[in-house]
């Protein structure tokens, strides 16, 4: 049987570590930046409806900063991406690894200087950037921010791996189980550190990003998972 050999970007590792990002950033902009998210837009729009179905316009605009910021970010990786495609000697991912890094940098540095909508705004920016460049993980789709499908799909091919009897399905739901992991360990550190060291704790994922841009950077295209 022939093994797969998947791009660097759809690797299992770099699917956890991104979940873990994305779980990370939403904790801590929900703890430190009042209740709002970074990359789960579901979440901040059911604020926004809640906000206005209560007549509490001032905190409703409140949740449309990080959407705004996270639409520019889509399509800022649209014409990003469109920019490395036609310059071929640029690595879209591994360009948009070392975007994802400087902007968490810059956003820690400045978070105590600036006011928390402009932290929102730079870290749902971020999100969109992040997003919209790690689509897949060994040729399936994922999402690194919302985990209702991944979830779904994690329990379909569980079941499904075991009632029909094939390893690889099987398989594919242990790589889903993995980065939900991921996700709520990033969520349940953020936390942890962000009512331990406020919007320091943005400091602690650093690390973590630089590490994801070494697997981008040093990891062979052509090795096999």
């Amino acid at each position: 049987m022939t093994t797969k050999n998947y791009r660097i970007f759809e690797r299992v590792r770099v699917a956890v570590l991104i979940t873990f990002m994305s779980g990370f950033l939403d904790a801590y902009t929900f703890v430190t930046q009042g209740k709002r998210f970074a990359g789960l837009q579901t979440g901040n729009f059911i604020y926004l409806m809640k906000s206005l179905a209560e007549g509490d316009f001032k905190v409703a605009g409140n949740y449309l900063l990080p959407i705004f910021a996270f639409m520019l970010g889509a399509v800022f990786t649209y014409f990003a991406r469109q920019f490395a495609v036609q310059n071929r000697h640029l690595r879209w991912h591994a360009l948009a690894g070392l975007i994802i890094f400087m902007g968490v940098l810059i956003t820690a540095i400045m978070a105590k200087f600036v006011a928390s909508e402009w932290t929102v705004l730079s870290l749902s920016f971020i999100a969109a950037v992040q997003l919209e460049s790690f689509k897949r993980m060994r040729g399936v789709p994922y999402t690194n921010t919302m985990m209702t499908g991944n979830l779904k799909n994690m329990s379909v091919f569980i079941v499904q791996g075991l009632v029909e009897r094939k390893p690889e399905i099987l398989k594919r739901g242990g790589y889903t189980f993995l980065i939900i992991a991921g996700f709520c360990l990033g969520v349940f550190i953020s936390t942890v550190l962000a009512h331990q060291f406020d919007e320091n704790a943005l400091y602690a994922l650093l690390p973590v990003i630089f590490g994801f841009n070494l697997v981008l950077y040093l990891e062979k295209v052509d090795s096999f998972e």
